[in-house]
């Protein structure tokens, strides 16, 4: 009698238990389903609202698509030449794009060159060299008749469809005019910093122009020197052997922004502030600073705002008419310690003729 009870109790305990997880299963799968219609709800209003921001958003939608290439894209005269070109261009309807500046890896001028081309570029604006390499790109680009504006300093390849730049001429007698306004000591040796990487006609330019205006003056001598730029390293490394010379020049004359910034910490560093004249390039916010100091004579600084705005008019007329003018002359100013003030506050300029 006893064993018959205990397997009646046995049999409902199983009997309590299946149900218990026959619950427990359809609870889950309840569960189950209230988090998956809870999430298709939270998905499709997601989705419902992203096509609203969608519908919303405003895009921008360009006629004409250009690329700026030039040796350093990082460097405070080159990001304020774009920055004007990007402005001019948005107002043009053209959009403009630092090639090179968002890579990860980096290229040089001759491959951001081909890039453009294979990328179907409308128009280019170009810092160039004389490689082989880029002369071939200017020759794909006119035969596929993607204009080509050439800035800053010209080329003797003879392959551009329009140049905006300042006359180099005009530029080295400025700097010899800088020269001769030292008259605070006695100036005997002068030395020209040039890049060693390129073979620019405009460099000899502006040396000829700072001979010719020297010329006369016998107690001048003027020489110059190659300056590796490759990158800021090499050019530091370049100035630095020069310091390390016996007898130093009474005045060093800088052809761009990375030469006047070594330079000037070079005299920094030598000690040698008050015995070497720096003549410099360009008026970057510390070169403004090393005038005021009076470490920096003076610097020959060149319309960004002009050269950016001139490279996109020169393309846009150029689609559009089918001609431009060859040459876009810009300004030049020259900042000194009598000025240097307005420039750190925004101020005027002073323009070479």
């Amino acid at each position: 009698m006893r064993e018959a009870q205990d397997r009646e109790k046995n049999r409902q305990g199983t009997v309590r238990d299946s149900r218990m997880v026959v619950i427990g299963c359809v609870c889950s799968v309840v569960l189950i389903l209230l988090i998956t219609m809870g999430s298709m709800l939270v998905f499709r209003e997601n989705m419902l609202r992203s096509a609203q921001l969608l519908e919303q958003t405003d895009y921008e939608q360009y006629e004409a698509y250009y690329v700026m290439i030039v040796s350093d894209h990082s460097s405070a005269f080159w990001q304020s030449v774009y920055e004007s070109a990007r402005k001019v261009g948005k107002e043009t309807g053209a959009y403009v794009e630092m090639m090179g500046g968002n890579l990860s890896t980096g290229y040089s001028r001759e491959e951001l060159l081909k890039i453009a081309l294979a990328s179907g570029a409308d128009g280019i604006i170009l810092e160039v060299d004389e490689s082989p390499v880029t002369a071939e790109c200017l020759e794909e680009a006119q035969e596929r008749g993607i204009p080509v504006v050439i800035v800053l300093k010209d080329n003797n390849l003879g392959i551009r469809t329009s140049f905006v730049g300042v006359s180099n001429y005009n530029l080295g007698r400025e700097y010899g005019r800088q020269v001769l306004s030292i008259t605070d000591k006695e100036v005997r040796k002068v030395l020209v910093l040039m890049n060693a990487e390129t073979q620019y006609t405009s460099q000899n330019i502006i040396f000829s122009g700072i001979q010719e205006t020297l010329d006369g003056y016998t107690d001048i001598q003027v020489r110059a020197a190659a300056v590796e730029n490759k990158g800021a390293f090499d050019v530091e490394e370049s100035i630095r052997k020069l310091f390390m010379e016996k007898t130093l020049p009474d005045v060093i004359i800088c052809l761009d922004e990375i030469s006047t910034s070594c330079v000037y910490q070079a005299v920094v560093d030598y000690n040698k502030v008050g015995e070497i004249d720096i003549i410099g390039y360009y008026d970057s916010e510390s070169i403004l600073r090393a005038i005021d100091r009076n470490v920096v004579r003076s610097t020959i600084s060149i319309d960004t705002a002009e050269m950016g705005q001139y490279s996109v008019m020169a393309l846009d007329e150029y689609r559009k008419n089918g001609y431009v003018s060859e040459y876009f002359s810009v300004d030049t100013n020259l900042i000194t310690a009598e000025n240097v003030k307005e420039y750190l506050g925004g101020g005027g300029s002073e323009k070479i003729p």
